[in-house]
């Protein structure tokens, strides 16, 4: 086990161990927002952390992916066989990282995520400028629900 004086100069550390942040994160999970930030935690165990961290956590890794190139699998937030996501999942999901990953690799969803009113708005701002009818669509539906009414 990795005591806390351990974790606490590990995560400090530009020249940490992977494996060590890996076990670190999954033994001390009050450390996940600091081994997400660490220039050293490879793909696996950001995905690892998008999959099983805390919110702040989980907006590291959203912030990592948009402003690096970090190669994350979808295959890496499955947890049994079968679809990934259902139409019904991706229009209640709240979790940023969930969404960009269901826009970014499930085209055929994205007509449903647009339709989500936990749609965080860059991502909003993305589907107006996509070429997709479906997308259009729910958009217009969308600012059609939140118009109010006199």
């Amino acid at each position: 086990m990795v005591d806390y004086d351990e974790a606490c100069r590990a995560v400090q550390d530009e020249n940490a161990d992977p494996s060590l942040l890996a076990l670190i994160a999954y033994e001390n999970p009050e450390f996940g927002p600091n081994v997400a930030s660490h220039p050293r935690a490879y793909p696996g165990l950001l995905a690892w952390l998008a999959r099983f961290g805390d919110e702040k956590t989980k907006k590291i890794i959203m912030e990592r992916i948009m402003t690096e190139s970090i190669p994350l699998s979808p295959s890496a937030f499955k947890q049994e066989e079968g679809p990934l996501y259902t139409p019904e999942q991706v229009m209640e999901v709240k979790d940023a990282m969930i969404q960009h990953d269901i826009a970014q690799n499930f085209p055929e969803l994205r007509k449903y995520l647009a339709q989500n009113p936990n749609c965080y708005p860059e991502l909003l701002e993305w589907f107006e400028g996509l070429d997709d009818p479906e997308v259009q669509e729910a958009l217009q539906k969308r600012k059609g629900e939140a118009s109010p009414t006199l």
